[in-house]
C-alpha cells in the first residue's frame, strides 16, 4: 500500500489505484497522511474537511466523513483507526511517497561527496515521485505549510542532483537542469554556480559568464543586493573575455509521461554516450540488435535523462500496433490531432511541422516499412524534430546513423563489477553483492560467459540459478552455447543466439508449463489470471491447474508480474507463437480469445451505468489491445461476433472518446444491416464515429436506419439510435425536438430500471435548454437533477449533471458555476470519461473568462490539449468557438475575429447551439466597433481559408502571445 501526496492525492493498492471521489474524504485522508502514524485530533481534522464551516456536530461530521473513507479504500479502510482525541492512519512512513521522498534525499546528499554519481541516481529515482505540486488541491489550504516545506525540499533535491551531475563528469546535463532551475527560481544563487562552472566544464567560458552578470543585474534591481563572495570569486577565476550572450534557445514542447524505469540500468554508459553524441549531430538514430539485449532499456535511460534535461521527449510503443495505426499512435504521443481525411501521415506531417523534440519509435521490428515510410515524411515535414528507434533491424533511410548493442562486456576473472556479473547477481534470489564468495562468484563469472553477455539470457540463467543452484545451472548449460558463440556476429545470428537461450530455457519447462507458456501468446499485451483460465484452459490444462502454472512461469521470467496482471515480454511471445502454430493450435485460442474478450466486453458494459462503473471502466482499459485483436479476428471467421464487438463496445467508447473503438462500426456496416438484433447497436457506433468528424449528415442516415432496422421507435433495441438523433437534434439547434426526445429517452430508460441513464438524459435536457438559449428554464431544475443523480451513484452521469447544472447556473452565479464544472471533472476523471471532463473544463474557462479573460485564456492552452488528445473534430469546433468570445473580452481582436471566421465557414461541420451564436455574434458586433467594418471583414475572410487544421494551429499562436 502506497499513499501518495506529491501530487494530486492517490492511493496505490496491490489491486491497482484506489479511486476517492468525496472531496471530504481526500481532505480527511491528506489531514491523516500529514503526520502519518499519529492522532489527529477531531477539530484539526473539522478544519480540513470544512475549513472555516465545520458542522454543529464536528465529531458526528467527522464520524461520518471517516465511515465514507473506509468504504472507499475498501480493504485498507481498516488502516484509519480510531484514536482519542482523533484519528490516525496505521501505516508507517515507508507507506507515503513524501516521506520516502525525504529520506531518499537525506540519504543522497550525504553520499555526494563520495559518490556523486549514485547520489545523482538517487536524487533522480527520489525526484520521479514527484507527479504535480505537493497535496495537490490542498496545497493552498490546510496543507500549504506542509507543501511549501515540500517544495523546498524538491528545489534543493533538484539543485543537488545538478551539482552531483557535475561532479560525476556529466556536464551538459548539468548545465541544462542548473538552466531550469534559475528560469523557475532568479533569485537562488546555487543554479547560478552549477551553471557557471558547468559551462566553464563545456568550454563555454563566456556564457559562464554572461549567466553571472544576468543573476548580478536581477538580484539588484529586485533586491538591491550584490552576488555573494562565493559566486564573485567564482566570475574572477573565470574572467577570461568579452564575448557576446549566447543565444536563447526556443522553449521545447513539452513531452509525454514515459515508461516508469523497472530498475537501474547496468553496463549501458558508453552506450548511453554514443547514442547522445548520435543524435547531437544525426536526426535519425537506430538502436539495431537482438530481442533481450536491452535496447528498449537502453533508449528508455537515455528519454528519461533527456526529459530530466528539460527536453521534449514523446515514447510511442511499436508492439501493439498494426502498420495502419502508425500515424494514430504517434499523433496521441505528440498531443495534436490529425484530420479525418484518407491519409492521416500526410495530416500528422502537416500538424508536426513545428514540433522541436525527440520521438522514440521502441520496437519496430513487426512495423519496421511503415515505420520507414512515416519517420521518412515526418523528418521531411518537421525540421527540428528527431526520430530514436529501437528495432531488430536498420530503417534503410538516407541519413541515418545506426547503432548495434552487443551484448554486455564478458568477465575476464572474478571481476565483481563486471556489468554481467553484477546484473546476474541482481537478478539471481537468494545471492547477495556483499556475502558473494569467491567460489560462488567463479560460478557466476563463468554462467556469464556461457551465456555470452546477453541481458536476457543472464537474467533467465540467474531466475533458475535458486532453483537449480550454480553448479547444477553450469551443467545445464553444457551443450547448449553452439549458438551462443555467434552473438557477436550479424544481426541474424545475434537473433538466433537469442532463440537458443529462450529454447533453453523452455526446455526447461514440464510439460504443462510448457502448452500454457504457447498459450499465452495469444495475448497481444497484458492480461490477467481469470483471462488465462478462461482462455487457456481445456482437457489438457484443467482450469484449476493454471494459476499454479502460471506461478511457475512467472518465478522463471518467462512471464512478468506487472500488479494483478502479467505480461509475456515480446521477443518471448513471438517465440511462444511460433510454439503455438507448430502445435496447431493457433486458430482455435485466437478463437477462444476473441469470444472470452467478447463476453468480458458485454459483462463489464453491463456495470457501466451502474455504481461499478469504475470498477469496469478499469477491466475494459486493461482490454483495450484484447479488443482490437479479438475484434480484427471476429472480422476474419465470425461477423457475427464482429457485431457484437461492435455494438457493445459503444457506451466505454463514446464516453472514453476511444475514436479508434467507435470506427468498428462503420468497418461491419454491410452486415448490420441484415441483423435487427445487433444491427440497431453497430449503426449507433459508426454514427458516433461519423458525427465526431463531423459528418453529421452521415450521422443521422445511420441512425434512422437503426430505429428503422429495430422496427420503430417504440421498440427497445431503437434506444441506442434514438440516443443519436436526439444528439443530432441538438447539434442542429432544434430544441423543441430534441427536448422532447432526451425526456422520451430519460423516461424508457428509467421504465426499464436503469436510473443512470435516466439522469444522463434528463441532463442532456437541460443542455438543450441552455444551449437553446432557454437559460431560466433549465435552471429551474438544476436542485432536482443534483438529487436525482445522488442517489444513482453513477460517476458518469453524475459528471454529466453537475456539468450541465453549471451551464444552467452560469449567467447567474459565475462562482457557482465554477465549483459545478470542477466537480463535474472530478467525477468524470475517476472513469476517464473523457469527453465530459473536457466539456466541464472548456465551460469552467470560459465562464472563469466573464470576470476575468485573462484567467480563461490561460486555462486554454489545456483545454485545447484535452480535445487534441480526444480527436473529435466536431465539439472542438465548439470550444474554438468558446475561445472566440474568450479573445474578444481580453481585446485580441484580430485573433478573435480571424477564429470566428474559421468557425463560421464550418458551420455544416459543429453544434449549431443558439447561445453559442448569439455570443459569438455580440463578439463579433464589439470587435466590428472597435476595429471597423473593412478590417472585421477581412479577417473574417481570412479565417473561413484556414480549415480545421489551420484554426487551431491559429488558436494554439493567439494563446501563446504575450496578453
Amino acid at each position: 500500500m502506497l499513499f501518495r501526496v506529491l501530487g494530486s492525492l492517490q492511493v496505490e493498492s496491490d489491486a491497482g489505484v484506489v479511486v476517492l471521489g468525496g472531496a471530504r474524504s481526500r481532505a480527511l485522508l491528506t489531514a491523516l497522511l500529514l503526520d502519518p502514524g499519529a492522532v489527529v485530533a477531531l477539530d484539526r481534522l473539522a478544519e480540513a474537511v470544512w475549513p472555516g464551516e465545520p458542522p454543529a456536530d464536528v465529531g458526528n461530521g467527522v464520524h461520518t466523513t471517516v465511515s465514507r473513507l473506509r468504504r472507499a479504500l475498501g480493504p485498507a479502510g481498516a488502516l484509519v483507526r480510531t484514536r482519542p482525541p482523533g484519528y490516525l492512519l496505521d501505516v508507517g512512513r515507508d507507506a507515503v511517497d513524501a516521506e520516502l521522498f525525504e529520506a531518499a534525499t537525506r540519504e543522497a546528499t550525504a553520499r555526494l561527496a563520495a559518490d556523486p554519481a549514485g547520489a545523482a541516481l538517487a536524487l533522480e529515482e527520489a525526484l520521479a515521485l514527484w507527479r504535480g505540486p505537493a497535496y495537490g488541491e490542498f496545497a493552498d489550504g490546510f496543507a500549504r505549510g506542509a507543501a511549501t516545506r515540500l517544495d523546498a525540499l524538491r528545489t534543493a533535491a533538484r539543485e543537488t542532483r545538478a551539482d552531483a551531475l557535475l561532479q560525476a563528469g556529466d556536464p551538459a546535463t548539468a548545465a541544462a537542469l542548473a538552466a531550469d532551475l534559475s528560469a523557475a527560481h532568479p533569485l537562488r544563487e546555487r543554479p547560478v554556480e552549477i551553471a557557471m562552472r558547468a559551462l566553464a566544464a563545456l568550454g563555454r567560458t563566456p556564457d559562464a559568464l554572461e549567466a553571472f552578470r544576468r543573476h548580478r543585474s536581477l538580484v539588484g534591481e529586485e533586491l538591491g543586493l550584490d552576488p555573494s563572495p562565493r559566486l564573485r570569486e567564482l566570475e574572477t577565476r573565470l574572467l577570461r573575455a568579452d564575448v557576446a550572450p549566447p543565444r536563447a534557445a526556443p522553449a521545447p514542447r513539452r513531452g509525454t509521461r514515459l515508461p516508469t524505469r523497472p530498475s537501474p540500468l547496468v553496463g549501458r554508459a558508453d552506450e548511453l554516450h554514443d547514442l547522445t553524441g548520435a543524435l547531437a549531430s544525426r536526426r535519425l538514430v537506430t538502436l539495431v540488435g537482438p530481442g533481450g539485449v536491452g535496447k528498449t532499456r537502453t533508449v528508455l535511460e537515455l528519454a528519461h535523462r533527456m526529459a530530466s534535461a528539460g527536453r521534449a521527449v514523446w515514447w510511442v510503443d511499436l508492439v501493439p500496433l498494426e502498420p495502419q495505426r502508425l500515424a494514430e499512435a504517434v499523433a496521441t504521443a505528440l498531443r495534436i490531432e490529425i484530420g479525418a481525411g484518407t491519409d492521416l501521415v500526410e495530416d500528422l506531417c502537416l500538424a508536426v511541422a513545428d514540433t522541436r523534440g525527440t520521438l522514440v519509435l521502441d520496437n519496430a521490428e513487426h512495423v519496421v516499412d511503415a515505420v520507414a515510410h512515416l519517420v521518412e515524411r515526418l523528418l521531411d515535414a518537421a525540421p527540428e524534430l528527431r526520430v530514436l528507434v529501437t528495432s531488430r533491424e536498420r530503417l534503410a533511410l538516407d541519413g541515418e546513423a545506426v547503432k548495434a548493442l552487443s551484448p554486455l562486456p564478458l568477465p575476464t576473472g572474478p571481476d565483481r563489477d563486471n556489468p554481467a556479473v553484477r546484473l546476474f547477481v541482481e537478478r539471481a534470489p537468494g545471492l547477495e553483492p556483499a556475502t558473494l564468495g569467491d567460489a560462488d562468484l567463479a560460478l557466476v563469472v563463468r554462467a556469464c560467459r556461457r551465456l555470452d553477455g546477453l541481458p536476457l539470457a543472464i537474467e533467465l540463467g540467474a531466475a533458475r540459478a535458486a532453483a537449480l543452484g550454480l553448479p547444477a545451472l553450469l551443467e545445464r548449460l553444457d551443450g547448449r552455447l553452439d549458438m551462443l558463440a555467434g552473438g557477436r556476429r550479424t544481426a541474424d545470428r545475434r537473433h538466433r543466439t537469442l532463440r537458443a537461450v529462450v529454447e533453453w530455457s523452455h526446455d526447461l519447462l514440464t510439460e504443462p508449463e510448457a502448452h500454457l507458456y504457447a498459450r499465452l501468446s495469444v495475448f497481444p499485451a497484458g492480461f490477467s489470471l481469470d483471462q488465462v483460465e478462461s482462455v487457456c484452459a481445456d482437457g489438457l490444462l484443467p482450469a484449476t491447474g493454471i494459476a499454479d502454472l502460471l506461478a511457475r512461469l512467472v518465478e522463471q521470467s518467462l512471464v512478468q508480474r506487472a500488479g494483478t496482471r502479467f505480461v509475456l515480454l515480446d521477443v518471448l511471445r513471438t517465440h511462444a507463437a511460433e510454439r503455438l502454430e507448430a502445435a496447431g493450435e493457433a486458430g482455435e485460442l485466437r478463437r477462444r480469445h476473441a469470444a472470452d474478450t467478447a463476453a468480458r466486453l458485454t459483462r463489464h458494459s453491463a456495470l457501466l451505468w451502474t455504481r461499478d462503473e469504475p470498477r469496469a471502466v478499469a477491466a475494459l482499459n486493461d482490454l483495450v489491445a484484447d479488443l482490437h485483436t479479438a475484434f480484427r479476428t471476429a472480422l476474419g471467421e465470425d461477423r457475427h461476433l464482429a457485431l457484437r464487438l461492435a455494438g457493445d463496445v459503444h457506451d466505454y467508447a463514446y464516453f472514453r472518446q476511444r475514436l479508434d473503438l467507435l470506427r468498428w462500426g462503420t468497418e461491419v456496416l454491410d452486415d448490420a444491416g441484415a441483423d435487427p438484433e445487433r444491427g440497431p447497436e453497430v449503426l449507433t457506433t459508426a454514427a458516433a464515429a461519423e458525427w465526431s468528424v463531423g459528418r453529421l449528415d452521415a450521422a443521422g442516415a445511420l441512425a434512422e436506419r437503426g430505429v428503422v432496422l429495430a422496427g420503430g421507435p417504440d421498440e427497445p433495441a431503437a434506444l441506442a439510435p434514438l440516443k443519436v438523433r436526439a444528439d443530432l437534434e441538438l447539434f442542429r439547434g432544434e430544441t423543441d425536438h430534441a427536448v422532447r426526445t432526451y425526456r422520451l429517452l430519460a423516461a424508457r430508460w428509467r421504465a426499464a430500471g436503469v436510473p443512470a441513464l435516466g439522469v444522463l438524459y434528463e441532463s442532456s435536457v437541460l443542455q438543450t435548454l441552455v444551449m437553446g438559449g432557454r437559460t431560466a428554464e433549465a435552471a429551474r431544475e438544476v436542485d432536482a437533477l443534483l438529487a436525482e443523480a445522488e442517489t444513482v451513484s453513477n460517476p458518469t452521469a453524475t459528471a454529466w449533471a453537475w456539468c450541465v447544472t453549471g451551464l444552467a447556473v452560469a449567467a447567474i452565479d459565475h462562482a457557482r458555476a465554477l465549483r459545478h464544472f470542477r466537480t463535474a471533472a472530478v467525477h468524470g476523471e475517476g472513469v476517464d470519461s473523457r469527453l465530459f471532463v473536457a466539456i466541464a473544463r472548456t465551460s469552467e474557462a470560459l465562464t472563469a473568462g466573464v470576470d476575468d479573460p485573462a484567467a480563461g485564456l490561460r486555462m486554454f492552452p489545456d483545454v485545447l490539449e484535452q480535445w487534441a488528445l480526444l480527436g473529435n473534430e466536431m465539439v472542438q469546433w465548439w470550444a474554438l468557438g468558446n475561445l472566440v468570445v474568450l479573445l474578444a473580452r481580453a481585446g485580441a481582436d484580430q485573433e478573435a475575429a480571424v477564429l470566428a471566421g474559421a468557425v463560421i465557414a464550418a458551420q455544416d461541420s459543429h453544434p449549431r447551439f443558439v447561445i453559442e451564436g448569439l455570443r459569438i455574434g455580440k463578439a463579433l458586433a464589439a470587435i466590428q466597433v472597435r476595429r471597423g467594418e473593412q478590417a472585421t471583414q477581412a479577417d473574417l475572410a481570412a479565417g473561413a481559408a484556414l480549415g480545421f487544421a489551420g484554426a487551431v494551429a491559429h488558436a494554439r499562436r493567439a494563446l501563446a502571445r504575450p496578453a
